[in-house]
């Protein structure tokens, strides 16, 4: 308004064509930098759900490893082991059933659920392929064991009760033909077991160094963006004498307020465990799992909006002010204070994720009257429209993120809880010593009252 307002004030024509690319120039600025800072908050996003699938992937291979690493043992030591033992060395071991469902613990739809929800769009395409290359391999053996499964409970289980001659040739320690495949199926079971064990470690080490990159990456983007402090040799004396002075403080702060701020810090973050565990249970119950589970099976579920109240009664006040209380860091350690910090970081993320998917979902499908499915979905098609796709995306970021603050919580608990238990150690350590000290004096003036005597 104030460049149109001057440019009918000026008479000549030159000189309001020039306040006319001025405006214009003013302008076509201003949607630049709105531009530039819409893509700064989309990369930010980018790279905090890339952080939270990494780190959900991390957790998923790293139970992949313990649950596969142990069915490996399991299996070895109950049937492998002994059967071969027995079959190498020309004996007739009893070809044994293995229990039903010994695999059946085994989750694999983590990563149909990413693939149908687009949440793999943020990793690199190498990455995908190992994990892809791990999921086939781990579907190949789950489809081989249900066929061992199959076989033993048509073949073996009805013959039980015969003598273990009945399943090997008459003259030799070999297997029917008919049995043979129990050998084949034991033996590479046993070795896909151990295989894919080893290789979901080592894809989980990949994928945590990725993670690692992203989180040194935020670090550095919050260094960088800090104000700075150019050193002068007045403020490193300045800075030795603060700290001594500060380790002088440290030393005459009373143990009680320890305690006490440890004992008010399991009682927050324990508020903080309970209520995102019962928030992610009823997230997953009511809206993530029966629309991501129908939607990854090619079914066309309907978006239905989360609650708007989802994160009602959370309060990180208390938190964030004793964070930002003078004397904190005299009475906390340096660790304890970062994860406290980066919880409270991690709720204000799920808070943000929260706010913008209730506000989406309210304006985007609330405000439509028709909730056909052809409102979401092409004709014969199982992938929503596109512009329908940003829902199951979040949808499983705000789970993800829910996860995350109940894991950090639960984390901080267990830190709480050690250094509990290192108080009162260091506290009956001190009783006792001051006990022995109070026995060596008494020990000593009993001494020296003989010496006296004599």
């Amino acid at each position: 308004m104030l460049f149109l307002k001057v440019t009918r004030s000026v008479k000549r024509f030159a000189a309001r064509f020039g306040w006319l690319i001025a405006e214009l120039v003013f302008v076509f600025l201003g949607m630049y930098g709105a531009f530039l800072l819409e893509r700064m908050h989309d990369e930010d996003m980018d790279m905090l759900r890339k952080r939270q699938i990494l780190q959900a992937l991390v957790d998923e291979f790293e139970d992949y490893e313990q649950e596969l690493g142990s069915a490996s043992d399991s299996l070895d030591e109950a049937y492998g082991v002994p059967f071969f033992t027995a079959y190498g060395a020309g004996e007739r071991p009893f070809p044994t059933p293995i229990p039903y469902g010994g695999m059946g613990s085994v989750n694999t739809g983590i990563w149909e659920a990413m693939l149908q929800s687009g949440g793999i769009e943020v990793l690199e395409v190498e990455m995908i392929q190992q994990v892809q290359v791990f999921f086939k391999k781990l579907q190949d053996l789950l489809d081989l064991y249900s066929r061992f499964e199959r076989l033993t409970e048509q073949m073996i289980l009805p013959e039980m009760d015969q003598d273990v001659s009945y399943f090997y040739e008459k003259e030799g320690p070999e297997l029917r033909d008919k049995y043979k495949w129990y050998v084949n199926s034991l033996f590479t079971i046993g070795m896909s077991l151990q295989t894919l064990s080893e290789q979901a470690g080592a894809t989980k080490e990949v994928l945590l160094a990725e993670y690692e990159k992203i989180r040194e990456k935020e670090e550095d983007e919050k260094i960088k963006y800090a104000p700075r402090v150019i050193p002068t040799a007045e403020s490193d004396e300045e800075s030795v004498e603060e700290e001594a002075e500060e380790q002088e403080n440290k030393a005459q702060v009373p143990s009680d307020a320890h305690s006490q701020a440890i004992s008010y810090l399991i009682n927050q973050c324990q508020s903080l465990a309970d209520f995102f565990e019962a928030t992610k249970a009823d997230y997953d119950q009511s809206h993530a799992v029966p629309f991501l589970t129908s939607y990854s099976e090619g079914e066309q579920p309907i978006p239905t909006a989360v609650p708007v109240d989802l994160l009602e009664g959370i309060n990180i006040k208390p938190l964030a002010d004793l964070l930002s209380a003078d004397g904190v860091d005299e009475v906390l350690d340096a660790g304890l204070l970062e994860s406290l910090s980066q919880l409270v970081d991690k709720i204000s993320e799920v808070q943000n994720i929260h706010q913008e998917f209730s506000q989406r979902c309210r304006s985007e499908i609330i405000s439509s009257n028709d909730h056909n499915i052809s409102v979401f979905y092409a004709s014969e098609s199982t992938e929503l429209k596109e512009n329908f796709q940003w829902f199951p995306n979040t949808l499983y970021t705000l789970g993800i993120a829910l996860e995350d603050c109940q894991k950090e919580s639960n984390s901080i608990l267990a830190l709480l809880d050690g250094q509990t238990l290192n108080s009162e150690d260091t506290q009956s350590f001190d009783s006792q010593s001051e006990s022995e000290n109070i026995v060596s004096e008494s020990d000593a003036n009993q001494s020296q009252e003989s010496k006296d005597e004599n």
